[in-house]
């Protein structure tokens, strides 16, 4: 009887992991794509922008 407790208590702690999986994932998406439209590779089109560093 133990066992079927175990085991429902391991599957759902599994289940519990995946959605914190999921969602770490989801929030590191959210933050990569925050970071890329805040730190544009190049300057917008039609301004002046800064120039990139390290460039002469």
């Amino acid at each position: 009887m133990t066992d079927r407790r175990d085991e429902e208590r391991d599957r759902r702690e599994g289940e519990a992991a995946e959605r914190r999986r999921e969602e770490d994932e989801r929030r590191s998406n959210e933050l990569r794509e925050a970071w890329r439209r805040n730190h544009p590779s190049r300057p917008e089109e039609g301004g002046e922008g800064r120039p990139a560093k390290g460039r002469a």
